[in-house]
């Protein structure tokens, strides 16, 4: 991916990412992007129950395949796999707007959190 669209989506998503985590939660949640290739993983970070370190969970993937945005989600197996209900798409914003909506819960109740904490309220 070019140099200039990567700047373009990244100022998009640090736009997004302002609006969905209000300054006065920040020190308590927060929002990470990471590219890999043409792939764009969304994840949420928390402090860890002692406050120390940020323990992230990854909520979306984005990629770019044959110059459309397809997006995937975590499986119950910890791998990635294509959302159904969102078909590829060229506009990247649009996908998104999507993963936002959630409109069928599958990205923004953090599994691996929920995970997290039964284990952690069991020791």
């Amino acid at each position: 991916m070019d140099p200039f669209t990567i700047r373009r989506l990244e100022k998009l998503l640090d736009g997004y990412i302002d609006l969905k985590v209000p300054r006065e939660v920040r020190s308590s949640v927060r929002l990470r992007y990471e590219w890999d290739d043409n792939r764009l993983t969304l994840s949420e970070e928390r402090p860890d129950y002692g406050g120390r370190q940020w323990t992230r969970a990854a909520i979306a993937q984005f990629r770019l395949e044959r110059g459309m945005w397809s997006v995937y989600a975590l499986d119950d197996g910890g791998g990635w796999s294509p959302v159904s209900s969102i078909a590829p798409c060229p506009d990247f914003e649009n996908q998104l707007e999507r993963v936002e909506l959630d409109r069928e819960g599958v990205f923004w109740t953090s599994p691996a959190f929920i995970k997290e904490f039964f284990e952690h309220e069991q020791k």
